[in-house]
C-alpha cells in the first residue's frame, strides 16, 4: 500500500480550523506588543505569516474594536500601539456621555441622521455610535463637526434620530 504523496501531507497538517474573534483580536495585540506595525496592510501580512488569514476590512474593525492607536517610534516612524486609555465598560453609557457634552442637533434627510456637534469631536462620536454594534447602523462617516449615520431606509432613520435623542438628554 503506498502512501499519499508529500504535498497532501503538508496540505492535511496545515489545515486549521477558523479562528475566533476573540483569539484574532488576542493574536493582534501580542503582535503589536512584540513588533514595530505601522499599517493595516503589515498588520494583515503578520497575522497572515501565523497562520491566520484576515482582510484589510476586518483588520480595520479590531483596530477600532481594540482601541489601538498609532505612535512615532524614537526614529519617527509610526506604529500601532494598545490603548493606555480606561475603555468605558458599558458603551452605551459612553455613547450618552459623547452626545450629551458634545452633539447639538439631530435631524434625518432620507436614511441618512445627520449630528451636528462641537468643532472637532465629530470623530469621536461617530466612533462611540459604531462601537454601539447596532444592528440598524450601515455605517457612519465624519467631518470635524457633523458626522452622518447611514441606515436602510427613512422609517429607521427616524426611529435611529429618536433613540440618539434619547441618548442625548438622558
Amino acid at each position: 500500500m503506498s502512501s499519499p504523496p508529500e504535498e497532501g501531507r503538508v496540505l492535511l497538517m496545515n489545515k486549521r480550523a477558523p479562528m475566533s474573534k476573540t483569539e484574532r483580536q488576542r493574536l493582534i495585540q501580542t503582535v503589536v506588543q512584540q513588533r514595530e506595525v505601522a499599517t493595516q496592510r503589515e498588520l494583515v501580512h503578520a497575522l497572515s505569516a501565523l497562520g491566520c488569514e484576515v482582510t484589510q476590512a476586518t483588520v480595520s474593525r479590531d483596530i477600532r474594536e481594540l482601541d489601538l492607536q498609532k505612535v512615532r517610534t524614537h526614529l519617527g516612524r509610526a506604529k500601532y500601539v494598545l490603548s493606555s486609555r480606561e475603555r468605558p465598560k458599558d458603551p452605551e453609557q459612553a455613547a450618552k456621555h459623547v452626545l450629551r457634552d458634545f452633539a447639538r442637533s439631530t435631524m434625518c434627510a432620507q436614511n441618512i441622521i445627520v449630528v451636528h456637534c462641537e468643532i472637532g469631536t465629530a470623530s469621536t462620536i461617530a466612533r462611540q455610535i459604531d462601537s454601539l454594534n447596532h444592528t440598524d447602523v450601515v455605517g457612519t462617516l465624519a467631518g470635524d463637526d457633523t458626522f452622518i449615520i447611514i441606515v436602510s431606509d427613512a422609517e429607521t432613520a427616524h426611529e435611529m434620530k429618536r433613540y440618539l435623542d434619547r441618548l442625548r438628554e438622558a
